[in-house]
């Protein structure tokens, strides 16, 4: 059987983040969690608490309080691989409890939110994060480019590592990673 070379879903918009972070959540989740990945970039929860319940992943951020812009996709085999022009790339396996995904940004009322599109069944799955733009951080102003992230999600093999660091470039995945 061939590779299938597009995703089975895809949205891109831009996502206000606030505390370096943004979050992985089903459907109905709160937004926001007081974790930040151990690897600089991405990772799960350190522990479960009643007010993070539905929290899956959590994404580190340069930028404090501000617009990331994300293209988010899933996938029903590994997605083509492409480090190029990417500063930081990071994948770790999550256990998904079933049902639509979405991506949390700032706690707001509404919350800021942007849907994956996608009912996924219960299971283990890859989660890759890879991300560029994420140095300019609270200095950016209108002529540096916003921070950008590509988000892939699919179904885990049973060798999949729980974590890989594929490239760590930036300044911001070393300073988060120093903390």
């Amino acid at each position: 059987m061939p590779r299938p070379t597009l995703p089975t879903t895809s949205t891109t918009g831009l996502l206000i983040v606030e505390y370096n972070r943004f979050t992985l959540a089903t459907a109905g989740a709160p937004p926001g969690c007081l974790d930040l990945p151990r690897n600089g970039l991405l990772g799960t929860p350190a522990e479960t608490r009643p007010f993070e319940e539905g929290t899956v992943a959590v994404i580190a951020t340069g930028v404090y309080a501000d617009a990331v812009r994300i293209t988010a996709q899933t996938w029903p085999v590994e997605p083509p691989s492409d480090p190029d022009g990417w500063q930081d790339i990071a994948v770790i396996t999550i256990d998904w409890p079933g049902g639509p995904a979405s991506l949390l940004g700032e706690d707001a009322s509404p919350a800021a939110e942007l849907p994956l599109g996608a009912e996924l069944p219960a299971g283990r799955y890859a989660l890759l994060v890879a991300t560029t733009n994420r140095d300019d951080g609270e200095a950016r102003n209108e002529h540096l480019p916003v921070e950008t992230y590509l988000i892939q999600l699919w179904p885990a093999p049973h060798d999949q590592p729980d974590e890989v660091v594929v490239k760590a470039t930036s300044a911001t995945t070393t300073m988060w990673r120093a903390d």
